[in-house]
């Protein structure tokens, strides 16, 4: 009995000692998983973080290279179109930036002279606006005065007999450069020489650039996903261009004359601003409206008169923002109003005011990146692109 109690007991000791090895490699292994894993978000988090360093400290050289790189890829479609048809790429470039320049010039000459005249009223019309809004300065006026009082007496009882309050001059910064209003452009002429010829030979080079870059992939599936990633960036960016140009130009001829009904000075002048405004969401319109509630607030009698004008071109501007351009671009260019104010803030902190313009093609580009990489699925969930399972699948080779 003995040897067959031996016998018995034996495999389960070792079945025992077997389940236990196994269950502490197993707690090992998830152990040393969750500690790689914290190891690589934390790796993720510093390159993250010093992108953004780099991207804020050499946005000098950085924002010319992207509104050319942006701007290629818009007028892509427009470039292999010439090609099909015979024309070469140089030519072809050569006449897109003619154009452009001219464009560009006609539109300042244009509206250079009521601008102009418009910014040199403005230091005389600030005493007509506060008077016309004295209303509102009184209040804010005596609220401050409060505050200041209420300050000093709590300041008073804190003091010592023999402490003496020290006199402080704030002196107003300098107009440099750097101001954030300009701040990421650097010198105008270096951030148009920069961009324009950039732009003009990346035009030239027509698609070399982008296979010499695919044949650096190492295997087809990779260079299969840059091509969709490059024509998807390429198809949504010459998409939200066209159909945004043709709203905001629809939407600068009904301000404009908007604002010819209302008895504005200057309504051609209303209307291009307008459509060049709307190009930057949400902080365009602000702008639109704040503008011409002081000019409107000059020009005429009763300050209740620039309540309507700015009343009406917000109510433009909301109606085109809310429903026209969402029933008209629809849900493959559908972004987040969150994401979209939160990109702005961001890239504007970091390139100034042509962040600001190059926010929403930056968000466009990242979304439709992250829908083809799979690597990026992660972003592509927090941007509200596609579903990973509703991606194009490769095509599979049976033979």
């Amino acid at each position: 009995m003995c040897d067959f109690t031996g016998t018995a007991t034996l495999p389960s000791e070792a079945e025992e000692t077997a389940e236990s090895t196994h269950s502490d490699t197993t707690a090992a292994t998830e152990l040393l998983a969750r500690r790689v894993g914290w190891a690589a978000s934390g790796i993720w988090l510093c390159a993250g973080l010093l992108s953004i360093y780099t991207l804020y400290i050499g946005r000098n050289l950085f924002v010319p290279i992207a509104v050319a790189l942006f701007a290629y890829l818009t007028v892509r479609p427009m470039i292999r179109t010439c090609s099909r048809l015979g024309i070469p790429t140089a030519v072809s470039a050569a006449a897109i930036m003619i154009g452009l320049c001219c464009a560009s010039g006609a539109a300042m000459y244009m509206l250079s002279g009521p601008a102009r005249e418009m910014l040199q009223e403005v230091p005389r019309s600030m005493k007509e606006v506060k008077h016309k809004l004295a209303f509102v300065f009184d209040h804010l006026e005596t609220v401050n005065d409060a505050t200041e009082d209420i300050s000093q007496a709590a300041d008073e009882e804190n003091l010592s007999p023999d402490e003496k309050p020290v006199p402080v001059q704030i002196k107003p910064t300098a107009w440099t450069t750097t101001s954030p209003l300009i701040a990421g452009t650097g010198n105008a002429m270096s951030f148009f020489s920069i961009a324009g010829v950039l732009l003009y030979f990346l035009m030239a080079a027509g698609d070399a650039l982008i296979r010499n870059l695919m044949s650096a992939l190492p295997t087809f599936s990779s260079k299969r996903r840059f091509i969709e990633a490059v024509e998807s960036v390429q198809d949504a960016l010459s998409s939200y261009l066209a159909w945004v140009t043709l709203i905001n130009a629809c939407l600068g001829i009904a301000i404009g004359t908007a604002m010819w009904a209302l008895e504005m000075p200057s309504p051609v002048l209303w209307g291009v601003a307008a459509m060049l405004l709307n190009f930057v969401p949400i902080v365009g319109a602000m702008v639109g409206i704040a503008c011409v509630f002081f000019v409107a607030l000059v020009n005429h009698e009763h300050a209740s008169y620039a309540f309507i004008v700015a009343g009406t071109y917000a109510t433009l501007t909301t109606l085109e923002g809310q429903f026209i351009t969402p029933s008209i671009l629809g849900r493959s260019m559908k972004l987040s109003s969150v994401l979209v104010f939160l990109s702005i803030v961001i890239w504007g902190w970091m390139w100034g005011m042509m962040g600001v313009f190059l926010a929403v093609p930056i968000l466009i580009a990242l979304t439709m990146i992250s829908q083809k990489l799979d690597a990026m699925s992660p972003i592509n969930a927090v941007l509200g692109g596609s579903e990973a399972g509703e991606r194009e699948k490769p095509a599979v080779d049976n033979h």
